[in-house]
C-alpha cells in the first residue's frame, strides 16, 4: 500500500504501479484527507492515519506500507496496534518516535520554503519545487508534478505520533542520495538508524517519477520478503 507525501496525491505513484503489477504485486494507493482544496484546518495526522487503516482493513491478508516523505509519519501512526501490517518501508521519509511531530523533527519550525496560506493550509514555494522535489526529472515531468500539488493542512505537521508501532515490526529505509528536500545526510544519520534495514537509491526526492522501475523492483523485493517471514 503506497502512501504519498505532503501536497501530493495518489497520482504520483502511477508510473510505479505500472511496473509493480507485472511483478505480481497486489498494490493499492491511498488519498490522504489532509491534502486538497477547500479543506478545514483541523484535518490532521490522525485523520490521515485513519484513512490508511481503513484501506488496510479492506485488504484480505497482510499489508506492506510504504510511506514517502511526510507519508512516513502516516504509516508510523497507522501501523500502531495494527496486526495486519507486516512491514514498513520509509521512502526518503520521516521516521518519528513517540511524541514527535513533523514540525518537531524540523526543530519546531516548518522548512522556510513552506508557505502558509489562509485557513490553516500550506503549500511549497513553487519557484523552488522543481529543484527540491523533482531535480532529477525531465522538464515536462517537473511541470506536470508542480501543477498537480495541492494545499495541505498544517495540523498534519504539528500533531505528534502518540503510539508508534512495536519495534519488532520490520522496517526498511530507502535513502535517496540526490534528495533536494530531505538531504541524504539527514536521512542516513537521523532516520535510517531507526529502521532495521537500509538501502540506497540514486534518485531525488521523487523516485516514483524519476526512477519508477528501480523503485518498483525494490518494493517488490520488500513485499516478497514480508510474505516469507
Amino acid at each position: 500500500m503506497l502512501v504519498h507525501g505532503a501536497w501530493h496525491g495518489a497520482w504520483c505513484w502511477q508510473h510505479v504501479l505500472a511496473h509493480l503489477r507485472p511483478l505480481g504485486c497486489r498494490v493499492r494507493t491511498v488519498e490522504l484527507p489532509s491534502v486538497g482544496a477547500g479543506l478545514g484546518s483541523n484535518i490532521d495526522l490522525s485523520a490521515d492515519a485513519a484513512a490508511v487503516r481503513t484501506a488496510t482493513a479492506s485488504v484480505d491478508g497482510p499489508v506492506v506500507l510504504c510511506g514517502h516523505s511526510y507519508g512516513g509519519m502516516v504509516i508510523t501512526h497507522a501501523a500502531a496496534s495494527n496486526p495486519q501490517v507486516s512491514r514498513l518501508v520509509y521512502l526518503c521519509a520521516f521516521v518519528p518516535q513517540r511524541g514527535e511531530s513533523l514540525q518537531g523533527l524540523g526543530g519546531g519550525q516548518l522548512a522556510p520554503w513552506i508557505q502558509r496560506l489562509d485557513g490553516g493550509l500550506t503549500l511549497p514555494d513553487r519557484s523552488l519545487g522543481a529543484a527540491l522535489f523533482y531535480g532529477d526529472c525531465d522538464l515536462p515531468t517537473q511541470q506536470w508534478a508542480l501543477t498537480s500539488l495541492r494545499p495541505q493542512c498544517e495540523a498534519a505537521f504539528t500533531e505528534p505520533v502518540i503510539e508508534p508501532p512495536s519495534p519488532e515490526l520490520f522496517s526498511t529505509y530507502v535513502v535517496c542520495t540526490l534528495d533536494g528536500a530531505l538531504p541524504c545526510h539527514v536521512q542516513r544519520q537521523r532516520f535510517a538508524p531507526r529502521t532495521h534495514r537500509v538501502v540506497e537509491l540514486d534518485a531525488g526526492h521523487s523516485p516514483f517519477l524519476s526512477r519508477p522501475a528501480e523503485l518498483a523492483g525494490l518494493l517488490a523485493t520488500e513485499a516478497r520478503a514480508a510474505a516469507h517471514v
